[in-house]
C-alpha cells in the first residue's frame, strides 16, 4: 500500500510537526522501510517458517531504539532532522498499518521471542486478500488523492521544481501554512 503509505505519513507529519525544512525524502523512506525489509524477509527468504510480512521491522522496539541512537549520535542541524523523518516516517508506518491490533509482532520481544507465522502460502493468497479487504482500496485512494492535490498546489508538474524536491528533498511551498 504505497499511497496510503506515503500520503498518510505526508499528511501527518504536515499536521502534526508543521516543519517546512522536512526532508520528505527520508520521511517517504521510513513510511515503507518495515515492508522494505520485512516482506522479503518474511516472504521469500523465510517464507516457510513465517509466510508474512509483518517481523521485527513491524515492532515498536526497532524504530525506538533507531531513533534514540540517532539523538545520541548527531547533533542538532540538517542530518539529524533527516535521520529523525525517517524514523518518524516508520512510526507512522506502524500507526497506518494498525500494528497493535497483533501485540506478538508490535511489542515484539516482551511477549516472548517468537514471531507468529501468517497464512501460507503468502503470495498465491495476496490478491484473495486484497480483493477480499475494500478498505485497503479506500485507505489506497485517500492516499493518492492526497498526493495529487498536494503536487497540483505546489506546483510538482513543473520541471524545476520537481528537481528541487529530489535534489533537497524539501517541498517547495507548504500549503495550508499561510499564517
Amino acid at each position: 500500500m504505497l499511497f496510503w503509505h506515503f500520503g498518510a505519513s505526508l499528511w501527518l507529519f504536515r499536521w502534526i510537526f508543521r516543519d517546512p525544512k522536512v526532508d520528505v525524502r527520508f520521511l517517504f523512506l521510513g513510511a515503507i522501510l518495515s515492508d522494505l525489509i520485512d516482506l522479503p524477509i518474511g516472504t521469500f527468504f523465510l517464507a516457510d517458517r513465517y509466510s508474512t510480512g509483518e517481523l521485527w521491522f513491524h515492532s515498536l522496539i526497532l524504530p525506538s531504539l533507531y531513533m534514540a541512537l540517532v539523538l545520541v549520535l548527531t547533533r542538532r542541524g540538517r542530518r539529524r532532522r533527516a535521520w529523525m523523518a525517517l524514523g518518524i516516517g516508520w512510526l507512522f508506518h506502524l500507526v497506518l498499518d494498525a500494528m497493535w491490533v497483533n501485540q506478538d509482532v508490535f511489542l515484539w520481544p516482551f511477549f516472548g521471542l517468537e514471531i507468529p507465522a501468517g497464512e501460507a502460502p503468502f503470495w498465491s493468497l495476496a490478491w484473495e486478500r486484497a480483493l477480499s479487504d475494500p478498505w485497503r482500496w479506500v485507505k489506497e485512494a485517500a492516499g493518492l488523492v492526497y498526493l495529487t492535490w498536494l503536487w497540483l498546489a505546489l506546483g510538482l508538474n513543473v520541471a524545476e521544481r520537481r528537481r528541487s524536491v529530489w535534489t533537497a528533498g524539501r517541498l517547495p511551498g507548504y500549503v495550508g501554512d499561510e499564517s
